[in-house]
């Protein structure tokens, strides 16, 4: 393959080949790169200016919500609460400040007025009403003296009235008052009102919120608008309301906390008094003050009665079994010898003086029967003493018997008393254990809710001051839009981009044959090309009528250019030019021919005529010998392999 009688066989590097590419569409690249510079500087021309303003906040942490303790700190690091930074965002992102703020700057309005005019230069005051009523709606306002005309032109076109300069006028859910029309200013503007809660959602996603650093408890509060007094009104609104609303939650919170604590104390004060008020009754009824003491001294007075008891029973049975013997006994002598053995008796000294007169009876008497009879006086005088004495031991023993047996009565009495008072003890110790308990939990839970509510006290307290203004609302020095220098930068190298990628659109989007590789695979055939105006050389005459032979045709396609028409008039014959048109066409050319050459002209003939007629030729059975690309300069040749 050659270029004007010499062969090419090499391939440019890339770099060459988009050169060429960039070289051949340039013209598209440069309108569509000057045309985004037009737009980009008649945006900055005409775009008003922007304006921002900006604060800063400290915000520190609000006290624990459990108050100011030891506890408090450790649950405060578990922020079983929420992260309190981000729930101040939260409150800041909130649709009731931003329902403030759009009521407080009326964001619901919106001024159309010429350039450098913004409210403060036409208005003395601008509001909305309590009702916020604003719709979607256009206004225009003329001044006439001093006097303002204001008219509703969308969505129905009417007169609304004529108001005063300096007075009052509502109008629309709005609330102006307009100011005398200062020289040079506009005559007519207009006011554009949308729906409050449409405003309010552009004012929530308006008002930038930005962390100044991770670690730093600083949020920066900034809001974009052409008005710079709007700008001011916005941020120093939503600063003031924030703080307000963050104290008003948490005056809330810690109020409705302090409620409840004083609820749950003034129940715990009532229940603590019914608690004592029942232990003392309880103490009262049942004489306890100290249990374990009473029980332990209760315990021991039951063991002493009950032995006590034990040995009065035991000496009243022995008392019972001598005075059977005694009732036994042949005489009173023999009787009462064994009344002496009871260890009662031995210590009484009265029971001792009767019996040694009651042996010194006996004795007499044994010796007076022995010289008398028992019928003489002095014996019966004795048996009359003995006796005597034996009725008064009888009667001194039977007494002894009944008090015996009234303190064992009485010991049984005791002892049933006691066995009555342990055997009560158990459950009003238990009684007594459950009102001390009582009291004792009841007096720590008031002391406990006093504690709390002076800690909720002091943390209301506290949450008011740890919200710092760092930096007030502020505009900046200079409007944030536009920036011409850097506008023109970014628009240069947008434009830039813009044309590349148009001449790479233009490129890829070209219909017609442009590369030899391309003509190659799409007919099957080789590709010679030729350069217009230079005769062919005789390599490439040789190969052209190699392959048409002694029948060959060549086949143009398309209308033929004029620089197609060279390629007929260098080969000589017997090459001959026939178009093809339609698969006819193509079935006659093969019944005159047993060869064809295709004829296309670089950036003329289109790459579907060639598909077309290459397939038609090979289905009518003259199928293409090769192919001839006809190029304007010598620089394209080498551009057909790229």
């Amino acid at each position: 393959m050659t270029d004007a009688g010499r062969g090419v066989t090499a391939r440019p590097d890339f770099l060459r080949s988009v050169i060429r590419v960039l070289a051949r569409r340039l013209p598209w690249g440069a309108g569509i790169a000057a045309a985004v510079m037009v737009v980009v500087a008649l945006v900055l021309l005409l775009s008003r200016p922007v304006y921002r303003a900006e604060a800063r906040l400290r915000i520190g942490e609000p006290p624990p919500s459990p108050g100011v303790s030891a506890t408090g700190g450790l649950l405060s690091f578990l922020r079983t609460g929420g992260d309190p930074f981000a729930n101040d965002l939260e409150i800041l992102s909130s649709r009731t400040l931003a329902e403030e703020v759009v009521r407080t700057v009326a964001l619901s309005v919106r001024l159309d007025a010429p350039r450098g005019w913004t409210r403060d230069s036409l208005f003395t005051a601008v509001g909305l009403s309590s009702r916020d009523t604003t719709f979607k709606a256009t206004w225009e306002a003329t001044w006439e003296g001093d006097q303002v005309r204001v008219e509703r032109t969308a969505p129905q076109r009417g007169e609304v009235g004529r108001f005063r300069v300096g007075e009052a006028a509502e109008f629309g859910g709005m609330e102006l008052t307009f100011a005398p029309r200062r020289e040079g200013g506009p005559t007519t503007i207009h006011l554009v009102t949308r729906p409050f809660g449409e405003a309010v959602r552009s004012a929530s996603g308006g008002i930038s919120l930005v962390r100044t650093r991770r670690d730093a408890n600083v949020l920066q509060i900034s809001y974009t608008h052409d008005d710079p007094g709007v700008a001011d009104a916005v941020v120093n609104a939503a600063v003031s309301e924030f703080i307000r609303l963050r104290a008003r939650l948490f005056r809330q919170e810690s109020d409705q906390t302090v409620d409840s604590l004083k609820t749950v104390a003034r129940g715990t004060r009532a229940e603590l008094r019914a608690a004592e008020d029942s232990l003392e009754r309880v103490q009262r009824r049942t004489g306890l003050v100290a249990p374990d003491a009473q029980s332990e001294a209760l315990v021991q007075r039951y063991e002493i009665v009950y032995q006590e008891l034990t040995q009065a029973r035991a000496e009243l049975d022995l008392l019972d079994r001598q005075l059977i013997r005694v009732d036994e006994a042949a005489d009173p002598m023999s009787a009462w010898s064994t009344l002496v053995a009871h260890p009662r008796f031995l210590e009484n000294q009265t029971v001792g003086t009767l019996l040694e007169r009651l042996t010194l009876l006996e004795e007499q008497r044994t010796a007076t029967l022995a010289v008398r009879q028992p019928e003489s006086r002095e014996a019966r005088t004795l048996d009359q003493q003995i006796r005597q004495l034996d009725e008064a031991l009888r009667k001194l023993v039977s007494e002894y018997r009944t008090s015996l047996a009234d303190g064992v009565a009485e010991l049984e009495h005791r002892r049933a008393e006691l066995e009555r008072v342990v055997g009560a003890l158990p459950a009003q110790a238990v009684a007594f254990g459950r009102g001390q308990r009582e009291v004792r939990v009841l007096s720590e839970v008031s002391v406990l809710t006093e504690q709390r509510l002076r800690q909720e006290e002091l943390r209301l307290a506290l949450a008011f001051s740890n919200v710092q203004v760092v930096d007030p609302p502020a505009l900046r020095y200079r409007p944030v839009w536009p920036r011409k220098k850097l506008g023109l930068a970014a628009g240069l190298l947008i434009a830039s981009g813009a044309g590349l990628l148009g001449m790479v659109v233009v490129e890829r989007a070209d219909p017609t044959v442009r590369s030899a590789r391309w003509l190659e695979d799409a007919t099957g055939s080789p590709v010679v090309a030729l350069r217009a105006g230079a005769p062919p050389s005789e390599a490439e005459l040789a190969t052209l009528r190699s392959w048409l032979g002694e029948t060959g045709v060549i086949v143009p396609i398309g209308p033929m250019h004029p620089l197609g028409a060279q390629v007929l008039d260098a080969v000589r014959e017997p090459a001959r030019a026939r178009a093809v048109a339609s698969f006819a066409d193509a079935t006659v050319l093969a019944g005159e021919a047993r060869r064809c050459v295709l004829a296309c002209v670089s950036g003329r003939s289109r790459r579907q005529d060639v598909e077309r007629v290459s397939a038609w030729l090979s289905r009518a059975g003259c199928p293409v010998s090769g192919s001839v690309v006809v190029v304007r300069r010598r620089s394209e040749v080498a551009a057909l392999w790229d």
